[in-house]
């Protein structure tokens, strides 16, 4: 019911809107398709009778489709926890119609593409795990064919487009130094979420040392608002594009060990891979770790008991672990 200025919750909106939208979807133009979906993802309003009913829709308007709107409507899927794994989900039949039928447009699409639009789907697809090779080989050749494209992109579209290339395993060797070249040249003006994507790539693309050591000196600029999950995805970086740096790792030690007690577990066995790779294992970090590694393993045998008949284990029951 409408509150008493005649407004609905947000809720009890989508709820109604969402059965309408049932109703009417065969109604609903290419841009009207995109936008809606987008909207009921934000709102996290996940209603999958409605999405079913949407995706539906996808072949017969594909047609009047722009790269603008296939854009929306792919970042909009990639959002959608159940869609993540698209060949295993129960919904995945109206999924991949409509996948199959936008990356069949996207040649007469790409050309046309703005820079947001494009970061946008090839995002989508990297996180959709989309991978055809068709579709790769045109996603390669659109950026080759185009390559001031790249130089224009702003930090977080050329971060995005490079965490998709390297989830996409695009290794074509001229695209990736075009890739290199675009980081060493836009490097300086990374913030830290963007950094940490691009580093992330930048390792499992392997480009190289001239890379990284641009990526370092832009380090201390964003150092201090790194958070403890980026600053593990940055040493985890350096360790799996083997980029030995003793400064690097002298310099995250400390804020890394700040951050420790908020770690998740993969958070701290990164952090620890990455130090232990390069042989380092620095007391004052290596302590918090291992601590925050204790409690966590602490918690998980706690919850397991808890089901069980089993008393809570004590303290003593986890030992003390300390590194050698």
């Amino acid at each position: 019911m409408p509150n008493e200025k005649g407004d609905f919750p947000p809720a009890r909106l989508f709820l109604v809107a969402s059965k309408r939208l049932q109703e009417v979807a065969s109604q609903l133009d290419a841009r009207q398709l995109a936008l809606m979906f987008n909207a009921f993802v934000k709102a996290k309003h996940l209603d999958m009778e409605l999405f079913q009913r949407l995706l539906k829709q996808v072949p017969r308007k594909i047609v009047k489709f722009t790269a603008k709107d296939a854009a929306i409507l792919l970042n909009a899927l990639a959002q959608v926890p159940a869609f993540q794994d698209w060949e295993a989900a129960e919904e995945a039949e109206e999924l991949k119609k409509a996948l199959e039928v936008i990356s069949l447009r996207l040649p007469e699409l790409l050309p046309s593409a703005d820079l947001h639009s494009l970061a946008l789907i090839m995002n989508a697809f990297a996180q959709l795990q989309y991978v055809q090779k068709d579709l790769l080989d045109l996603l390669s050749q659109e950026l080759l064919l185009n390559q001031e494209k790249l130089t224009k992109f702003s930090p977080i579209q050329l971060a995005m487009v490079l965490n998709a290339i390297a989830r996409l395993q695009l290794h074509e060797p001229k695209l990736v130094e075009l890739l290199a070249s675009a980081v060493r040249s836009g490097a300086h003006a990374l913030d830290p979420q963007a950094f940490c994507l691009v580093a992330n790539a930048s390792a499992k693309l392997q480009l190289g040392l001239d890379t990284f050591q641009v990526l370092y000196a832009r380090l201390p600029k964003v150092l201090s608002r790194l958070s403890g999950r980026q600053l593990a995805m940055v040493c985890h970086a350096w360790a799996k594009a083997h980029i030995h740096n003793d400064d690097l790792f002298e310099l995250l030690a400390l804020p890394l060990a700040s951050h420790a007690a908020k770690l998740e577990a993969h958070e701290v066995a990164i952090s620890i891979f990455a130090y232990a790779h390069f042989r380092k294992s620095p007391k004052e970090l290596f302590d918090v770790l291992l601590e925050r590694f204790r409690s966590l393993l602490a918690e998980q045998v706690v919850n397991a008991l808890g089901r069980t008949e089993r008393p809570d284990p004590t303290e003593s029951d986890f030992g003390t672990m300390r590194p050698e």
